[in-house]
């Protein structure tokens, strides 16, 4: 609706005008009825004032309404009687008011009996839970909405949730079983709350609740208030019971506005509450002292323990749902640094930062500027919490000291693995660029019209050093590097561009090099075996998945070389790790063809050197680079002869077909230069992070 320009001191003698007129025309019509009656007359007239009367009252209402936002529209306190307080200043003159903060008079009327019934059902009260069910659509009306948040307040928004704990405090204590009957019932009431709360702190909505309430709520979730119904002997903060209401429903869709005002201010009051006090203590169920979480929140999936109630966590968990509400609360490095470093001994108590590896992955794995700039700053961050447990013993060997330390955050390790696995054709340019580490203005950069992200290897080397132990992280990096040399190997093939394929071989064979090197040393910095890195790598060779030609590959011959790269950004639309992932389904075809004693005593540099050797011999069968003068082998059938799949080969076949190819394919490349690039990979990753030891002396 549009802006209305409307003088507030006018508006407000408007106001008492109509309200006392409509008073005073429903008594003129009684007396006239009264008077009529005694007679035994009647007369039309008289319904019509009494209408007249009734619509008069009830506009009055909105005409204060109107009133007080011009007052705030001007920034005018009043009282609670809406008269400017001692002080105040009025501008004389027009003021424009937002008419979507217009909410009529019955609506807020039902949202002031769903307001009873929350606070009913607070109360125990369980009729008034299933009456409030009645309410579940309304919720998402945004005149509804804000009308009830407004009328229970900041402080009832605080006050609800804590009650709703002394409620399971006291069930628990009492012992009879009936504590999940409670959650139950809590969890009902709260969805509700939450939805509401989405809908009417959304500034694109219809209506919303104003500047000035967010500012209070902002106050109210700083104050330590009174937990209701435990004797005085209890306080929580405001923040912990806004916290239980997002814990109810995680996917609630709060506005990026929400997560940058009270978001950000909720990470801000845990960091100096935690400066202050040390830490914040997560209570579980059997914490007899402390207030357990009015839902069943488990610190962590698969957690046996309830009760766990973190308000952070839940704030996280909710902008974990989107990619845009994620950035907004986590986009600041000041924010960013305090929830992966400062904030990791609390992490520990609870989810070990599950929470927020969900709101990371959500954030960062884009290929849009803002994900790939907080890609870079968490790898920044990340880098020097890691490099801060690092040492070289005196063998000469990397060592971290206290790795428990790093496992406080282990549940965004995996997280972590697939950012930067969405990121890999950056990682594999940045150990050939070598970006200096760079300021927050400087985090990407532009390369034909894409962003890309200016990584530091030294930063990534160190983060590989953590990550890499988690099994999930470590295959979703592992399969998008594997996906990225293939694709770029096979695109060299089709377009014939010698120099594209060679390069790709060597960039990413040092790539792959780095992060098999960083999983052989995080496995034994965690006590366990180190041939285990080199496992997965050659079970892959082993099964074939060079030999697995990507989708698309046949056509290109058909449909001509220009047309390579709309048919490669296919293979890869959704990421290099969901392509990796089908090359691995795919591979078990061709499995056998390497040679078993090769897959009994491989390393990883050596692995390698296979995996490019089967990728060439693929591509080039799948665009027919290669020579057609001795073309009388047993690989070879079809009229006019092609060069059979090598997952049509038998095991002979292949091994014949390797040494042919070697001597007939129009492109040669070196595959051997893979083993070779793996190796400096290596050695390069051991020598960034002895370095970074050295730095710090």
């Amino acid at each position: 609706m549009p802006f209305s320009s409307i003088d507030p001191t006018e508006m407000h003698q408007l106001g008492h005008g109509v309200q006392n007129a409509g008073k005073g025309l429903a008594d003129c019509a009684a007396r006239l009825r009264a008077i009529l009656n005694e007679v035994e007359l009647a007369h039309p007239g008289l319904a019509a004032i009494g209408r007249v009367g009734q619509w008069l009252t009830e506009q009055a209402p909105d005409l204060y309404r109107r009133r007080d936002l011009a007052y705030e529209a001007e920034k005018v306190d009043v009282d609670v009687f809406g008269n400017p307080l001692p002080g105040s200043i009025v501008r004389p003159g027009l003021t424009r008011i937002d008419e979507s903060r217009m909410i009529p008079a019955e609506i807020r009327a039902q949202a002031a009996q769903a307001a009873s019934l929350v606070e009913a059902a607070t109360r125990s009260d369980a009729g008034a839970v299933g009456k409030l069910a009645a309410y579940k659509g309304w919720m998402s009306d945004p005149r509804f909405a804000t009308a009830l948040i407004e009328k229970l307040g900041p402080q009832g928004l605080t006050m609800l949730p804590a009650a709703m704990g002394t409620r399971v405090r006291h069930a628990l204590d009492a012992g009879d079983g009936s504590a999940e009957a409670v959650r139950r019932q809590n969890r009902d009431v709260l969805l509700l709350l939450g939805k509401a709360l989405a809908t009417a702190t959304d500034p694109s909505k219809s209506a919303h609740v104003n500047r000035r309430f967010l500012e209070e709520l902002k106050k109210q979730g700083r104050a330590e208030i009174q937990v209701p119904g435990m004797g005085g002997q209890m306080t929580v903060h405001g923040y912990w019971s806004i916290g239980q209401i997002l814990a109810s429903a995680p996917a609630e869709a709060y506005s990026e506005a929400f997560m940058t005002t009270i978001g950000q201010d909720m990470i801000r009051w845990d960091r100096d509450f935690l400066k202050k006090n040390g830490e914040w203590p997560l209570a579980r169920d059997t914490d007899a002292y402390d207030l357990p979480a009015p839902l069943d929140t488990r610190p962590f999936s698969g957690s046996g323990a309830i009760g766990v109630a973190d308000p952070v966590a839940a704030l996280l968990t909710a902008a974990g749902a989107s990619k845009e509400r994620s950035q907004a609360l986590i986009g600041s490095r000041d924010l960013l640094a305090y929830l992966m470093d400062g904030r990791r001994p609390q992490w520990g108590m609870g989810d070990h930062g599950e929470a927020l590896g969900e709101a990371m992955e959500a954030a960062m794995k884009g290929a849009d500027a803002e994900s790939k700039r907080l890609a870079v700053m968490a790898t920044q961050i990340y880098s020097d919490v890691v490099a801060s447990h690092v040492s070289v013993n005196d063998a000469g060997n990397i060592e971290l000291k206290n790795p428990s330390e790093l496992d406080r955050l282990s549940g965004a390790r995996d997280n972590m693995g697939r950012i930067l696995a969405e990121h890999i054709d950056d990682m594999v340019f940045s150990h050939f660029q070598r970006h200096p580490r760079l300021s927050d203005d400087q985090l990407t950069g532009e390369v034909d019209t894409r962003p890309t992200a200016r990584f530091n290897p030294t930063d990534l080397d160190h983060v590989l050093l953590d990550v890499a132990v988690d099994e999930q992280a470590y295959q979703a990096l592992l399969h998008a590097q594997v996906a990225h040399m293939r694709g770029g190997i096979d695109h060299g093939l089709a377009t014939r561009d010698r120099d594209a394929t060679d390069n790709t071989i060597a960039l990413d064979s040092a790539a792959l090099g780095h992060l098999m090197e960083a999983r052989r040393t995080a496995l034994v910095s965690w006590g366990k075996e180190a041939d285990a890195a080199d496992e997965a790598l050659r079970k892959m060779v082993q099964e074939g998945l060079g030999l697995v030609p990507i989708p698309f590959a046949q056509q290109v011959g058909k449909l001509g070389v220009k047309t390579a790269d709309t048919i490669y950004e296919s293979f890869v639309k959704d990421g290099f790790v969901r392509a990796g992932d089908w090359l691995v389904k795919q591979s078990g075809h061709a499995g056998g063809k390497a040679m078993r004693a090769y897959g009994d005593a491989a390393s990883s540099d050596i692995a390698a050197r296979e995996l490019v050797k089967q990728m060439l011999a693929s591509s080039a069968v799948a665009h027919g680079a290669y020579e057609r003068d001795d073309l009388d082998q047993p690989f070879v059938a079809g009229d006019p002869p092609r060069v059979k799949s090598p997952l049509l080969m038998s095991r002979d076949d292949y091994e014949s077909f390797t040494h042919w190819m070697a001597k007939n394919t129009t492109v040669p490349a070196d595959h051997q230069e893979a083993q070779q690039g793996a190796a400096t990979g290596a050695d390069t990753f051991q020598k960034n992070i002895k370095a970074g030891v050295g730095d710090r002396g």
